[in-house]
Parts: structure tokens; sequence; C-alpha cells
């Protein structure tokens, strides 16, 4: 039966839970609204399905890594006031449902909860948009991503890379088509044909009660009910990070949620040991910001509305990639000239990361976001120390 050693060793994806043919395992939330799997020891018969479907953790080459391809480079003009980048992720999801596929990804609820959940229409999609820094709650998903495959529907899932890995993997882990699937011999054996993965790059995942206390917190001394939220408000420009807060009589706009998250106070373990932080990637399409394309292509993307990078790795992937039915514009360039530093390696953890987590699960929201916020004193004054740090050696330069 599948039992995570440490934290470290789950990413969440919830396809061990998805492929137990008992009903043995369900994901529970830790401390911090992170996902891992309990084993009923009572239902579980030992048939090792989940630990053939997890991917987490296995070595992975890296041999077909290629520093020297190309990207490419997108913008869709028409899908920049509500997209976080380019538009990239949008056309591609557009271009899915036009014909004919299931799309799933990330949605924010009527509580302000992100879970994936699946659509059919150009209506539907528009609550996957935009950039949802949480962990998204994949409870029951991958589950119904292989009903629909079983039954001869065709599934375009976007997530994160382990995300998607693990709705590959699953398909793997059994024969394609019919309502009859079984577990294959061996996981990884066969194709997944009709099932299109686009893989979001990350910084990787905060943690789902972080994000719930905070509005909580916001809300509470705002002194009115939250009508709507983003973690990264496009009004603001690409290059910032602010979250927009919409209650009845106020909106605002800030970046407290931001800070914690770019501090990496509150990312979930798993993501320091990431195995797809590289070019090597379990998808079909890789879809990110292009950060340095003022640089690399100057007056490409000089309005400071975005730029979407593209990576396509399997030949579904450039099939269905290959033209967009909407008006954009599009270039190449090689990869070393925008190449993101999550294609390269993961995200290293805050030194602090541990004391957060503890102060946190003891404390509350209250405590971390008064020690650890940016008005905190400590974060106050280590910022004027290192300010005085560039000073110095600016003067001694």
């Amino acid at each position: 039966m599948i039992h995570p050693g440490h934290k470290e060793d789950c990413c969440g994806c919830c396809a061990c839970g998805a492929v137990c043919p008992h009903g043995a395992i369900r994901m529970v939330p830790d401390g911090m609204g992170f996902l891992y799997p309990q084993v009923d020891a009572g239902l579980c018969v030992d048939c090792g399905l989940c630990e053939r479907v997890c991917t987490f953790t296995r070595p992975r080459s890296r041999e077909e890594e290629d520093m020297a391809r190309e990207a490419e480079v997108l913008r869709f003009p028409d899908f920049l006031d509500r997209s976080q980048s380019g538009g990239l992720a949008y056309a591609l999801m557009r271009k899915a449902v036009a014909v004919g596929y299931k799309v799933y990804g990330a949605a924010m609820d009527a509580d302000f909860v992100v879970r994936h959940r699946r659509v059919e229409d150009l209506e539907g999609l528009q609550a996957l948009r935009l950039s949802k820094y949480v962990q998204s709650d994949m409870a029951g998903v991958p589950a119904q991503v292989l009903a629909d495959l079983k039954v001869g529907r065709s599934v375009f899932f976007t997530g994160t890379a382990c995300q998607c890995a693990g709705i590959a993997s699953l398909c793997r882990t059994y024969r394609s088509g019919g309502s009859d699937a079984r577990p294959s011999a061996r996981s990884g054996e066969g194709s997944r044909p009709r099932l299109l993965l686009m893989d979001i790059v990350c910084h990787g995942v905060p943690a789902p009660y972080v994000w719930r206390d905070y509005l909580d917190h916001v809300s509470r001394r705002q002194g009115g009910k939250l009508r709507s939220a983003l973690f990264r408000d496009p009004a603001q420009g690409w290059h910032a990070s602010k979250e927009k807060l919409v209650f009845e009589d106020a909106t605002l706009v800030r970046d407290d949620y931001a800070f914690l998250y770019y501090q990496r106070y509150m990312m979930r373990p798993a993501c320091h040991a990431c195995p797809y932080a590289c070019l090597s990637r379990p998808s079909d399409v890789t879809a990110a910001d292009c950060w340095g394309i003022e640089k690399a292509l100057p007056g490409f993307a000089d309005d400071n509305r975005g730029c979407s990078l593209m990576l396509v790795h399997t030949p579904a992937g450039h099939a269905f990639a290959a033209d967009f039915p909407d008006r954009h514009l599009r270039r190449m360039l090689p990869l070393k000239e925008v190449l993101q530093e999550n294609l390269q390696r993961p995200v290293s953890p805050s030194p602090f990361a541990g004391l957060f987590a503890r102060v946190y699960r003891t404390m509350g929201f209250a405590a971390v976001f008064h020690l650890f916020g940016q008005r905190a004193l400590p974060v106050r004054a280590a910022r004027k120390l290192r300010r005085w740090v560039k000073t110095i050696k600016r003067r001694s330069s």
C-alpha cells in the first residue's frame, strides 16, 4: 500500500485514490490544507496499484533535454485583458472545446476554494482563466478523467506538471478504451489516446488553508462580504504580483499574500524536490510566462500586458498546437534566451518555512502574518539591512 515516508514524497495528484479498485484510499488534508493519501487497512488488499501509479519519486531520465531547442513565444491580443500572460493557455483550451474535448482545469468556487473541474463550453472556460496561486483540490478528478476516457470522450487536462504526471500515469495503468478497462500488467504500459495534457510552469504550490485564512483575515478587518478575488490582477500589469479583493463597498489591491508566496514560506514540501522542474515534462504542451522577452525580442511585448512561452513535447502536442483559430502573434526563439528558472530546477525552500508552518498550525494566520508579513518588524529590519549592505558595496566598488 502507498504510504509516503516523507511529505516531500507526495505531490497530492490524487492518482493513487483513483486507481484503487477497493476504495481503500482517501485524500486527507494536513494542517496546511495539503492533501495526502490515507489508506484504510481493512479495505486494502495489497494489490500494489497505488504504488505503481505513483510516479513522483521515481528516478527520471533527463537525457532528452535539449538546451539548444527552439521555443515559441505567443501573444493573443484579444485575450490579454483577462489573461495572466499572453493568453496561450486560454487559446489552447478554447481550441479544445471547439473540437469536442472535455476540458479540466483549476477554478475558484463560490467559497473561494480552488478545485479542478470539468467544463464543456466557452462559458465554462471563463472560470479556468487566470492564475491560481494555491494548490487546487484534485479529489475525485482523476477518476472522472478516467471515466470520460473509458466511454470514448476526449479530454484536455491542464494543471501543474505533477498533476499532469498523475493523470498520465493513471491512464497508462489502465488499458485504453472501453468501459471494461482493467489495470495493465505494468505501470507505464500502453498509450493515452484521446488525452491531451498541458502543464503550467509553476513556482511551487502554496497551502490552501493559508489562502482561506488570508481571505478571512482581510474580510474581518474590512468588515464586509467578499464578492470576488483575483490572485494576480492583470490590470496592474504583467510584471506586478498583486491580488485584487472586491468587497460590497470597497476594492482592495494589495500584495500581502503574494509576498508570503514569493518568500517561499508556505509551499508544499514536494515542490522543493520536484522531478518535473526541468525540460523533460510529462505533458504534450507546456505553457508559461515568457519572462525576458523584452531583451530576447525587443518590441514584441513591451506594453507590460504579457507574453506566453510554449514548449511542445509530443507529436500529439505538435498536431494540436500547430495552428490557432484566434488572432495571435507568434515567433520562434532559441530556448536559452527565454529559459525560465523553474524549467531548470525546483524552487528552494525558505530557511523559515518550517518555522512558518509550526507557527501557523499552532497559533493561526494572524500570528504568521504579523511575524512573516512584509510589514512585520523582522521583515522590515531585514529589508533595511539588505539595502544597507547594497549601499556599502556600491560605495566601495
